[in-house]
């Protein structure tokens, strides 16, 4: 009897469940089946412009992240264009050099700034480097940052975090287990992190180009869904974590495991290094801020003056890089 009462109530319950869905459904593309256009607006000139990212801000207005081409005599530089809740331009500015720059996302910071991420190879280590700009609320820039390697990285998502810094997420060759690794990196709130010597300072040029609006009339039509069940494969890959840039001290020089030499080697001395290895390389050295403050190149061994302070050495030999952190006492 009272199994019978249980299977009662449970049918009951999940006929509950079914009805109030059913009803939730009804009611949402209810409410899509009568949505408007509120408005429809097209930006550009005779370049050819593109938008990967829209967020609302705070004025209620909309910030549109993308990319142009070209401007002046550059290639593709970033763009930035802040409208009001109606879509009608504020501002619209361009940031890049001479390579390719492009904003994959955009967000209004806490302090009514901007913040753009994407990828650049007008700044940076080499290839394509993950691009970060930060404006004012005006679109002048702030502070403009790259993170990378000698090869290409990208950053397609990132977000403010609660203690006022960034979190970037996209993909990367430059370092990693292998072939295209996960690129995730947590900054400060100046685009820092740390004594690390992957990140580098940019300094884009800002222009002010001429924006063209449009108000196009499209036409509503009326979906026809249709719903499915996917069947969908779930798998637990296993992964292989790696810190190409890494933070902490666990020995007098601080090399992670993932830093450690593979050929060649770097030794301090009073006053800065040795650097050691097979053949021709390449060695840059940067400060606490990723500013490279030495760059040289040299064969089998040579020695680099530095004054007291901590730096991350970057070698280069062929396809193959080494990096380490020193303490020059």
């Amino acid at each position: 009897m009272k199994g019978n009462l249980l299977r009662t109530w449970a049918l009951w319950v999940r006929g509950l469940i079914l009805a109030l869905l059913s009803v939730s459904l009804v009611a949402l593309f209810t409410q899509y089946a009568h949505a408007q256009v509120r408005f429809a607006k097209t930006y550009g000139g005779s370049s050819a412009e593109h938008a990967y990212s829209v967020r609302q801000t705070s004025d209620g207005g909309y910030i549109v992240g993308g990319w142009i081409s070209p401007v002046v005599a550059t290639i593709d530089d970033v763009f930035l264009i802040k409208t009001d809740a109606n879509g009608n331009v504020q501002w619209a500015k361009t940031y890049g050099g001479t390579g390719y720059d492009y904003a994959n996302s955009v967000q209004q910071t806490s302090d009514g700034g901007y913040i753009l991420a994407g990828e650049t190879s007008s700044f940076g280590a080499g290839g394509r480097d993950v691009f970060l700009i930060k404006t004012n609320a005006s679109g002048n820039v702030q502070w403009a940052k790259t993170y990378g390697g000698t090869g290409n990285d990208y950053a397609y998502s990132f977000q403010q975090t609660s203690d006022g810094g960034y979190i970037l997420a996209g993909w990367i060759n430059s370092f990693g287990a292998g072939s295209w690794d996960i690129f995730l990196v947590k900054t400060d709130a100046n685009g820092n992190i740390g004594s690390c010597g992957i990140v580098g300072n940019a300094s884009p040029t800002v222009t002010t180009p001429p924006v063209t609006v449009n108000t196009p009339s499209p036409s509503d039509s009326f979906l026809s869904l249709t719903l499915g069940s996917p069947s969908l494969t779930v798998t637990s890959p296993t992964l292989t974590v790696t810190a190409p840039c890494p933070l902490s001290d666990d020995n007098e020089l601080g090399i992670s495991e993932s830093c450690k030499p593979v050929s060649g080697f770097i030794t301090q001395y009073k006053g800065g290094i040795k650097v050691s290895g097979s053949g021709e390389f390449e060695v840059k050295v940067y400060n606490v801020s990723g500013v490279m403050v030495k760059s040289a190149k040299g064969k089998d061994e040579f020695k680099l003056e530095l004054s007291r302070g901590v730096y991350f050495v970057e070698v280069i030999s062929g396809d193959r890089v080494l990096r380490e952190k020193v303490v020059i006492r």
